[in-house]
């Protein structure tokens, strides 16, 4: 990839080398017991805090977008409790989005790290894959994700944080080939930039939902037994 950058103060943390669980809002989250993988970070996104099973967890970082409801009590809660690192992004962050929550990135502005990872590297897959990118350029060595799912070809699959079935209303892109194409040439492009150095677990291969990267990671880097047996 050739787009990336991050403020200065974002390299405190130490990645080189370190194992990173991305968690996104696939079924797979839900489904899997993801919490058996033991890594040295957490990543997650969005409305992660509806999700019960994350408020539990410590997030090292969580990337946040213009969907957010950023005055709900238990975001408010979950950061007042961890000391979490919010990625602002801002080829995606949209001005009118810190303008109209001031008051929550006033409050937490010295947890706020700003970054921007390649929009066209990346595709329509979504806060995930941006994570999954930035964990790879920051040197890890091993990364899990599960909740990169995509949809079933009828565009369903059950929102793991806000329980939602399927698209939202006025997506821009609406046919299950697109979003196989664009989730599958995403995985097939991250593997041959950072394969060499960089192992890659799949945990949605455990999930009997819909997987579209279980497509590229089978063939490439399938799950072995421990791992599927440690995911239920």
């Amino acid at each position: 990839m050739k787009d990336y950058w991050l403020h200065r103060d974002f390299p405190e943390l130490d990645y080189e080398g370190k194992s990173i669980l991305i968690i996104g809002a696939g079924p797979s989250t839900s489904e899997v017991n993801w919490e058996n993988i033991q890594v040295d970070f957490i990543w997650s996104c969005n409305d992660f805090y509806l999700n019960k099973r994350l408020l539990n967890v410590e997030l090292d970082l969580v990337s946040m977008g213009n969907l957010q409801d950023y005055n709900n009590q238990q975001l408010d809660e979950y950061l007042n409790k961890h000391n979490t690192r919010i990625l602002i992004e801002e080829n995606h962050m949209r001005r009118e989005t810190l303008h109209n929550n001031s008051t929550f990135f006033k409050k937490y502005k010295d947890r706020c790290v700003e970054g921007s990872v390649d929009k066209e590297y990346t595709g329509i897959v979504g806060p995930p894959a941006r994570l999954l990118t930035l964990a790879c350029v920051l040197g890890a060595s091993n990364v899990y994700y599960v909740g990169v799912d995509g949809f079933d070809k009828n565009l369903k699959n059950v929102h793991a944080f806000t329980n939602e079935d399927g698209l939202r209303g006025g997506a821009a892109h609406n046919t299950y080939e697109r979003y196989y194409t664009s989730i599958t040439g995403f995985f097939k492009r991250l593997y041959d930039d950072f394969g060499d150095r960089v192992k890659f677990y799949n945990l949605g291969e455990a999930s009997s939902n819909h997987n579209i990267p279980s497509f590229v990671s089978k063939d490439l880097y399938p799950l072995d037994e421990k791992v599927l047996e440690s995911l239920g």
